[in-house]
């Protein structure tokens, strides 16, 4: 079974949507663009619990109840020999065909404005133009025999899960527990002897007693028994953490701890209830009151996990993103109306045992709406700097500033672009020897633009030099069609980034602010170290000259200005 798609109408903030599904999906988006919602369109579909209360008016989109809510999800089963394909074909039956490879399941309300309330109707098709009702008994559907969702919101209420779930996880008492038992009731009998004989309580027997009896006219006696009981031996446990390092038990008090053993108990659930249902996780921020070492291990469990073989998950985090692979990722956008756009990404083979490294470099790209992509850390230094300078927060824009640090550009772009992120890239002028020719070059800068291009804009014919001059040459000869490149947001160094500066700040400041009088040589000897020291004597001025310089249009682009 494989997850295939989700159609969402009139649903909260969605007017009408379709997104691309897997069966490990990450939704992300800036703040309001309807993640939750998202999660709760899965779970009306899913979760009777949800279904059972129906819509209201506001769950409508922009209360436009007349129009149906309507909410579609697709799912392949041409995999017949996976269990789950096996028990949902078991259970829906008929409404399958002979031929059928997939499973549409739709659940629509219309608004009743008697009942001011929108009632919820499931069906079921092997395509969409046979739909049948879902058998249903109360509340309880056929639908419900096959799923089962587990919600995991951003704050996890562990005290009343862990209560909740304790008679499902708790094995049934030994033999041997039947002395402790009798022990048990043993010392209730005497606790409640002995809070019957406190003084007080004797006290308020021997005032009572003469007024009751004042009453009746007869002799009675008041006696207060206490009748403190153990509604089942478990009622009252409190789950607490004993530190490996030390004696001491201590309470599950910090939210961290709280989450981590609430998914350690679901965890435990699961496997309790294995191969019963499937099992839906959805989970809503998991990053929240976790530090990052402990977002870092949340994110190796839920991606290498095989519990969470279905798997919903939103997030603002980029270290929960850390262990992904062959995933599907969701970016859900405001253009005017919501809209998304989704891709399956896996981690390159060449990356299979850096998973890690590569991940660190694309989770925080793909939080954003526009990414400048450069070669290393130098540039991303300088360019932080002038922009925090003028516009100290371009982040918070949607912006963001990416250094490949070695890795191809194009294994960033065939990520970033599908969700429709825009990519601007900065690469440098390389000319390189080729390999067993003597006095042979190949203009690798131009290569490479014409690569990300994939067309040959610029010209690629051998060169005799390599020098700076052959490069200055080589850039202003191509002018206009490094020009018509930029139209396309890829940009290239006349040289490289330190005479990128130079021309920029012209040589005699150069030098001051370097503190060297070479200063390309200079800052090329220890690049990322001798950036540090430079841009902290750049001031604001120098910073508006490198953002206006034609140089570094690609500041310019990355704003949209």
């Amino acid at each position: 079974m494989r997850f295939s798609s989700i159609r969402i109408k009139n649903f909260r903030n969605f007017e009408d949507i379709d997104i691309k599904l897997s069966n490990k999906n990450i939704i992300f988006g800036l703040n309001d663009v309807g993640k939750t919602n998202f999660l709760y369109a899965l779970r009306f579909l899913f979760d009777r619990n949800i279904r059972k209360n129906g819509f209201i008016d506001s769950d409508f989109y922009q209360k436009n109840t007349e129009n149906d809510i309507e909410i579609v999800v697709e799912v392949d089963l041409s995999d017949i020999e996976n269990d789950a394909s096996k028990l949902i074909r078991s259970i829906v039956k008929g409404a399958l065909r002979s031929g059928d490879g997939s499973l549409y399941i739709k659940l629509k309300a219309s608004y009743n404005y008697q009942l001011q309330y929108g009632e919820p109707q499931l069906m079921w098709a092997g395509n969409e133009m046979n739909y049948e009702s879902v058998k249903q008994i109360g509340s309880f559907t056929d639908l419900d025999k096959i799923f089962n969702v587990i919600y995991i919101d951003a704050y996890v209420n562990l005290q009343e899960l862990f209560s909740r779930s304790l008679r499902y996880i708790l094995p049934d008492a030994s033999e041997a527990d039947a002395d402790i038992q009798k022990l048990i009731d043993g010392d209730i009998k005497s606790l409640n002897e002995h809070i019957s004989s406190l003084s007080n309580i004797k006290s308020i027997e021997e005032e009572l007693t003469p007024l009751f009896n004042s009453y009746q006219g007869k002799e009675h006696k008041i006696s207060l028994k206490s009748e403190v009981s153990v509604n089942g031996y478990y009622s009252n446990l409190t789950p607490y953490i004993e530190g490996a390092d030390s004696n001491g038990v201590y309470p599950t008090a910090g939210e961290g701890r709280r989450k981590l053993l609430a998914y350690a108990l679901y965890k435990l659930l699961m496997k309790k209830d294995e191969g019963k249902k499937i099992n839906l996780f959805l989970l809503e921020e998991p990053e929240n009151h976790l530090h990052k070492g402990m977002q870092l291990s949340l994110s190796s469990v839920i991606f290498n996990d095989n519990t969470y073989e279905y798997l919903f998950v939103t997030t603002h985090s980029p270290f929960i993103l850390y262990e992904m692979n062959n995933v599907n990722l969701v970016r859900i956008y405001n253009l005017g109306n919501i809209s998304s756009k989704s891709f399956i990404y896996k981690v390159p083979t060449e990356f299979e045992k850096s998973r890690k490294l590569l991940n660190s470099y694309l989770a925080e790209a793909i939080f954003a709406n526009r990414v400048l992509l450069v070669e290393g850390p130098s540039e991303e230094l300088l360019f932080n700097k002038v922009l925090l300078s003028v516009k100290p927060n371009y982040e918070a824009l949607g912006l963001y500033i990416l250094s490949i640090r070695g890795i191809y550009f194009n294994k960033f772009i065939d990520v970033l672009q599908p969700l429709g992120i825009i990519c601007i890239i900065k690469t440098d002028n390389d000319i390189n020897a080729i390999k067993n020719k003597k006095s042979q070059y190949m203009p690798a800068g131009f290569k490479r633009c014409n690569k990300l291009l994939k067309k040959t804009l610029l010209p690629e014919e051998t060169l005799s030099s390599k020098s700076i001059n052959q490069r200055k040459k080589l850039y202003r000869d191509n002018i206009d069609k490094i020009k018509e490149m930029n139209n396309l947001n890829i940009f290239i160094s006349e040289v490289d980034l330190e005479h990128d500066l130079q021309a920029t700040l012209k040589l005699k400041h150069f030098k001051e602010l370097v503190g060297h009088k070479n200063p390309v040589k200079y800052l090329q000897e220890k690049k990322q170290t001798y950036m540090v020291d430079f841009i902290h004597r750049l001031e604001e001025e120098d910073c508006k000259k490198i953002l206006k310089s034609s140089y570094f249009s690609c500041l310019k682009a990355l704003l949209n200005e």
